[in-house]
């Protein structure tokens, strides 16, 4: 009896040490899995924040040109209209051209939320990064984005109202192509013409900090995201 028991107890910890050898191998290989899964949301992302970094980039561009055409404006309203009315039209077109806005795209980071991967993230600089600059700082930029775009939107209407502006912009070569006007002095000489461009120029130069300061945002993510690949 007492060999019997000795037998069968060898018998059954070698079942359980078999059971428990198969339960870590496939806890190996779902960890692997997922590790495989979470590195390439992380490549995914890379990619989505080149793309945005790349569209920051030709924001920043297009801000400051139209910041430049701004203060060209109020260097001729100074100096009493020393600039062609063609070249003045030209240039309050560019100033309505600030309109246009940097739309960041989430779905990478929403998937790593939506599927628990983020738990999978070693870098704890990187999880505290990808929350804070998609659950705070773009939540913020998208709030200003619409105040900006309601001052350019009513500017570009007026500008349509009192000049019978016709225009169409562009990337490259010539941003700006007017197709028609006609010039209305007493309105480009007034009151409401001079605060629109106060108003335009300083959401201008808050959106090109703005714009900055996530461009920083996104490279220091750059980087996290690559050195989370590194150690994986």
């Amino acid at each position: 009896m007492n060999k019997n028991f000795k037998k069968y107890s060898l018998e059954f910890l070698v079942i359980i040490f078999g059971i428990l050898i198969s339960f870590f191998l496939e806890e190996r290989r779902q960890n692997s899995i997922e590790i495989s899964k979470k590195n390439d949301s992380i490549k995914q992302l890379l990619k989505v924040i080149e793309e945005d970094l790349n569209q920051i980039d030709r924001f920043i561009v297009l801000q400051n040109f139209s910041l430049n055409s701004c203060n060209l404006i109020f260097e001729n309203l100074k100096k009493n209209n020393i600039m062609s009315n063609d070249s003045i039209i030209y240039h309050l077109s560019s100033v309505g051209r600030g309109l246009r806005s940097f739309f960041p795209q989430e779905g990478v980071f929403n998937q790593l939320i939506s599927s628990d991967l983020i738990k999978r993230i070693d870098s704890e600089d990187l999880k505290i990064n990808l929350f804070k600059l998609f659950n705070e700082d773009l939540k913020r930029h998208e709030v200003h984005t619409k105040e900006y775009d309601v001052y350019f939107l009513d500017f570009n209407y007026k500008l349509s109202v009192n000049f019978f502006l016709e225009d169409e912009w562009s990337i490259e070569p010539d941003p700006i192509n007017v197709q028609s006007y006609r010039f209305n002095q007493k309105y480009y000489f007034s009151d409401s013409m001079y605060g629109d461009l106060i108003e335009l120029k300083s959401s201008m130069i808050s959106y090109i900090k703005e714009l900055e300061e996530l461009k920083k945002t996104y490279l220091s993510l750059q980087n996290l995201c690559n050195e989370e690949l590194n150690v994986s």
